[in-house]
């Protein structure tokens, strides 16, 4: 399958998830045994559950199989990012606006630098953490990824 078969796809999920407030994070089509897995990484503020997934797994199997997208055999897996998956994105920063996360930093020697703060802002030209010291703003470029920090 090519980008126009995902991008059809694509646009088959998105007004799904609208109707269910729910974003799309990562939409993936490989090849496996007999056939197609598509993979669809879904999240909505306050979290995706094992149902709510369900759901969206059959109705975008139904929408699939009724545009005829994929004509061999396929399996549709949909499921939440999980909450260790890596924060890549700004839009991946804005969900966790409020949550401590550790940043990895790009330095100017090809080493890498960690911050840790708390969420507090996720412009489009930088992200701000609130840490112990005070307020730390890194420009998009600096920042490498991030991960969520889950307390126990």
């Amino acid at each position: 399958m090519d980008d126009q078969h995902l991008g059809a796809i694509r646009q088959l999920v998105e007004p799904l998830l609208a109707e269910r407030q729910t974003e799309l994070v990562e939409l993936g089509l490989y090849p496996q045994s007999g056939g197609w897995l598509l993979r669809v990484l879904v999240d909505r503020p306050g979290g995706i559950n094992l149902a709510d997934c369900a759901a969206f797994n059959q109705a975008l199997g139904q929408a699939v199989d009724a545009a005829g997208l994929i004509e061999s055999h396929y399996t549709v897996e949909v499921s939440s990012p999980g909450l260790d998956r890596p924060l890549t994105t700004r839009r991946d920063f804005e969900r966790a606006i409020g949550k401590e996360v550790v940043v990895q930093l790009h330095t100017p020697d090809g080493r890498y630098q960690e911050r840790r703060g708390m969420v507090q802002g996720a412009g489009h030209e930088a992200l701000v953490l609130k840490t112990p010291a005070g307020m730390l703003t890194l420009a998009w470029a600096e920042v490498k990824l991030g991960k969520q920090q889950l307390r126990w």
